[in-house]
């Protein structure tokens, strides 16, 4: 489980997060979805222990694994050596076949490329599998889908799926209405610096669209 209280944040004048109240718990997938600039990264990072909040404090009783909307690879290093560091960075071993990893992503077919080798949605791949091989029952990820084409968009919502079952806490950010209701998920809004839980609708995508239409604020 991970818990917020009374998070704020602000870049200069500028009030990104006002005073939010944040829960997820083991079992669960939270998507949290925001116009463009309304804070929803800095949100993550906050939750994840990268960024300190102005005022409030995060409580968690577990591990949090957390992949950044851009992908913090080293581009010289294969994708082998890619994930031994961040496993290993996390304190933990990597190991491809323990980790039920080589079909995840089809990861096995470029496993000794370079990073720079890659194509941005096959980065996005290994940003994603660098954080699964740390040894954590929750699991921050910010926009995880973006950059992906459809085969391996649904393959990572298989992986969350599976994730779940197992008792994995999920929170991410998203864009696309698929992503935000594919996966049974708790659904919060982040406008004007401000955290609202959100009740699935049929018109899902009506009601996102006047929930988020109003002036945005943050960074």
């Amino acid at each position: 489980m991970i818990k917020a209280e009374n998070i704020s944040k602000s870049y200069a004048k500028a009030l990104v997060l006002d005073g939010i109240d944040f829960t997820a718990g083991a079992g669960k997938s939270t998507v949290i979805v925001g116009r463009n600039g309304a804070g929803k990264s800095t949100f993550l990072s906050i939750l994840a222990g990268f960024l300190q909040p102005d005022g409030g404090s995060v409580a968690t009783n577990g591990k949090i694994a957390f992949c950044p909307q851009n992908d913090n690879l080293f581009e010289e290093l294969t994708v082998k050596d890619n994930l031994l560091f961040w496993a290993k960075a996390s304190g933990g071993s990597f190991d491809l076949d323990n980790l039920n990893l080589s079909g995840l992503f089809e990861v096995d077919k470029y496993i000794h490329k370079k990073i720079c080798h890659l194509s941005g949605g096959m980065k996005k791949c290994v940003a994603i599998l660098c954080a699964l091989t740390v040894d954590a029952k929750i699991l921050v990820l910010d926009e995880p889908f973006s950059g992906l084409d459809i085969f391996y968009k649904n393959i990572l919502l298989k992986a969350f799926k599976e994730l779940r079952s197992q008792g994995n806490c999920i929170i991410y950010t998203s864009h696309n209405i698929d992503e935000i209701t594919g996966l049974d998920n708790t659904i919060y809004t982040l406008s004007n610096g401000k955290l609202e839980y959100m009740d699935m609708q049929d018109n899902m995508l009506e009601c996102l669209l006047d929930r988020l239409d109003a002036k945005r604020i943050g960074l």
